[in-house]
């Protein structure tokens, strides 16, 4: 595996958050094994966006904003 990559989303910004942003890191992460995604916004209303997918939870944290 090669190095990890690291990414911060605005998981409040644009015109269908979060359940675009969210969306997309989700499939992100679950296509590339060397992905590690910050998703940054509102902790409550991220985590329960969160709990429609599947996704590996250990690279993947929510930082509240």
């Amino acid at each position: 595996m090669s190095d990890i990559v690291k990414v911060a989303v605005d998981a409040m910004g644009g015109d269908y958050a979060p359940e675009e942003p969210v969306k997309g890191a989700v499939e992100a992460v679950n296509t590339k094994e060397n992905l590690f995604i910050y998703l940054v916004g509102q902790e409550s209303i991220v985590k329960k966006e969160l709990a429609k997918y599947s996704y590996p939870a250990d690279r993947m944290e929510i930082v509240p904003a």
